[in-house]
């Protein structure tokens, strides 16, 4: 049984689970499994926006495709929805998306 199908068996009666929805999102990205993986982050960022290392990780792979773009837009709308969440952990993820927005900046 692959890392992916054990995240997904836990899923099952688990479904919105912040946790198991961000791993099976990277398992899915490090199979080269992209769709899936994108289909996997929007799903957590549903249930879970303010999953900062769920909006980062999303920008990442739609980088990593080549939509700079999709990307600059993923981290912008994460930052927005982290905003609304007053918590520390909350304005550093936003701190380390706008850095990786300043670090696409010509």
């Amino acid at each position: 049984m692959t890392a992916v199908d054990r995240i997904r068996s836990f899923l099952e009666t688990r479904p919105t689970d912040r946790f198991g929805l961000y791993a099976l999102a990277l398992e899915l990205r490090k199979a080269g499994r992209d769709d899936e993986a994108l289909e996997v982050f929007d799903r957590l960022l549903d249930h879970h926006p303010g999953s900062g290392a769920g909006h980062y990780q999303r920008g990442l792979l739609l980088l990593d495709r080549g939509d700079v773009e999709a990307a600059r837009q993923a981290w912008r709308d994460g930052i927005a929805a982290l905003a609304s969440f007053d918590d520390p952990e909350a304005r550093r993820s936003a701190a380390e998306i706008q850095g990786a927005l300043r670090d696409l900046e010509p």
